[in-house]
């Protein structure tokens, strides 16, 4: 309970369990009033469903969007919930109709599927009598067109999956009208997407394919099968807890708008329940955003991805403003080998002009996006050509694209994350056996990496915990050495390795155990208590 003040007087409202007039609220959604604390306990079992930290507003420009009805602290959970829907990517190899895991080959060998429709179950799900209860969306639609579901290629991605989301969804109107009554609600962009290849795809792929493999016409008609696909494309949230990812929709995650630089970020229970959090405090009012797209993309980049997925140009603080927060994250260098040597940058002068002519910030030289695209077109193909584990191949692409790149270039960035875990990774992953020279190198480029992108996105927990990690790790080891060498600075060192430990932690810790980053965040609590244990055991004076 909390007693909320308004210009010194307190707001009342009636309570809703009474109606006896309180100014008593819920501290956690503070929108509901209680005279009491017995009368807020007895109705928590209804107010619970309802109780969340923000509220829904709407304009033109964002339609439904959710802000904070008070100051949220970080770490603070804002909004935990379970899919409407579930089902397979629209490309994807065949998976398990039920848990929508892969199908082994030891599924294929035993010829596992549904003994009513055809559709291929995996093995655990065969064997597992409560999974078998519950029968899957598309079995009676699927034994109603009168032929099971025969399936010959297991290896390759399937066309009759990419109808199966948008089908289960479409079956909510007849088995689960709650559901589909909030489901079709959400934006699905028809207008924009009309006449896109993507929506010449559905038409195509899902919107004629469902009435006809199925033998259903007329069941639903094309217009409501697009809108769906729309639905799909625009609200579905990759789900990484099955492998390959699977597709899920959720009711008021889907009102949170997008940012480049968000203040939210997203996590998922091990039961696929999606889950929303604050890695650093938001203000009452503020706007809650996660970002649709990469937020280590560069802006050209993200905006492109978020025009062809979700049908829209992103207007953000970030993409807005082309230093992207001074961090130059999508520059490059102007004149690498002019007589005068200009150690100016180049960008567009406009932020909404990334294909055109770009300029130096410090000669005013200006360079046609030909030559901009030539330089970023080669330095993806050759990124993408490395051998990830390789420092040799990293370090010689960092020290080549320096010369043409901002220093924090998205490109020198991603090889330099990439080259941070792959320094004392190898297939035992001990640092004890790499040199001080690259030990050293591995705790700068962590330093380096955390400073640019807590600029650019601080809401990336993940990537931002896993970066923690690397350098709780280093400085760890680079502890043990200055204990060995009775170095008097190691204290500190380990101290700081303990700082980097618990920041993992905190932004990990929310991440499942079926995933890296939860495997990480259990790892690193045992690497806490070892830690504590070096530090209550040695006297400052003793290292």
């Amino acid at each position: 309970m909390s007693r909320a003040t308004e210009n010194g007087l307190k707001p009342m409202d009636n309570c809703v369990v009474c109606k006896k007039l309180s100014s008593l609220k819920c501290s956690n959604c503070v929108k509901v009033f209680y005279c009491s604390v017995e009368h807020q306990r007895g109705d928590w079992k209804r107010h619970k469903r309802e109780c969340r930290p923000f509220e829904v507003a709407s304009n033109e420009k964002y339609g439904r969007y959710l802000i904070a009805s008070r100051d949220i602290k970080a770490g603070e959970i804002l909004l935990k919930e379970s899919p409407l829907v579930r089902g397979p990517s629209q490309i994807t190899c065949p998976v398990c109709i039920r848990c929508l895991q892969g199908i082994e080959e030891t599924d294929i060998n035993n010829d596992q599927v549904c003994s009513q429709c055809g559709w291929p179950i995996c093995f655990e799900c065969t064997n597992d009598k409560r999974v078998l209860r519950i029968q899957h969306d598309e079995c009676a639609i699927t034994v109603a067109r009168g032929a099971k579901f025969s399936l010959q290629n297991y290896f390759n991605p399937h066309p009759t999956y990419q109808c199966l989301t948008v089908l289960r969804c479409l079956l909510l109107k007849e088995h689960s009208p709650d559901k589909w009554n909030k489901l079709i609600q959400l934006e699905s962009h028809c207008d924009q997407r009309r006449g896109s290849p993507q929506w010449c795809n559905d038409r195509e792929g899902v919107a004629r394919f469902i009435p006809r493999f199925f033998k259903c016409p007329g069941r639903w008609d094309e217009n409501e099968i697009l809108k769906v696909a729309g639905i799909v494309q625009i609200n579905g949230h990759e789900v990484p807890l099955t492998d390959p990812p699977h597709v899920a929709i959720f009711d008021q995650a889907s009102l949170v708008e997008h940012s480049c630089s968000p203040n939210l970020t997203k996590s998922f229970t091990s039961k696929a329940d999606l889950v929303f959090w604050a890695p650093n405090p938001i203000k009452k009012g503020e706007h809650l955003s996660i970002c649709y797209s990469d937020a280590l993309f560069g802006t050209a980049n993200r905006q492109n991805h978020l025009l062809q997925t979700k049908m829209f140009r992103c207007d953000c603080l970030r993409c807005s403003d082309v230093t992207e927060f001074g961090t130059y994250f999508s520059a490059i260098k102007c004149r690498q080998n002019s007589a005068d040597n200009c150690t100016g940058l180049l960008l567009p002068e406009n932020s909404n002009q990334w294909d055109g002519v770009w300029k130096c910030n410090t000669c005013d030289r200006t360079v046609e996006p030909l030559y901009v695209r030539s330089i970023l077109d080669r330095a993806a193909r050759d990124l993408e050509s490395l051998e990830k584990d390789s420092e040799k191949q990293l370090t010689k692409f960092i020290e080549h694209y320096s010369k043409l790149l901002s220093p924090n270039h998205y490109y020198i960035c991603d090889a330099e994350l990439t080259l941070s875990q792959a320094i004392g990774a190898g297939e035992a992953r001990n640092l004890q056996q790499i040199s001080d020279e690259q030990l050293q190198r591995k705790i700068d480029l962590c330093e380096k990496l955390l400073k640019v992108f807590n600029v650019l996105t601080a809401a990336e927990s993940r990537c931002l915990g896993a970066l923690h990690f690397e350098l709780h790790a280093a400085l760890a080891e680079l502890g043990r050495r200055g204990m060995q060498n009775k170095d008097n600075c190691c204290r500190k060192i380990i101290e700081d390795s303990l700082k980097n430990a618990v920041e993992t932690v905190r932004l990990l810790g929310h991440e499942p155990a079926e995933l890296s980053e939860g495997l990480i965040a259990n790892q690193t609590k045992a690497n806490i208590e070892g830690l504590k244990l070096i530090l209550a055991s040695t006297a400052p004076s003793d290292i």
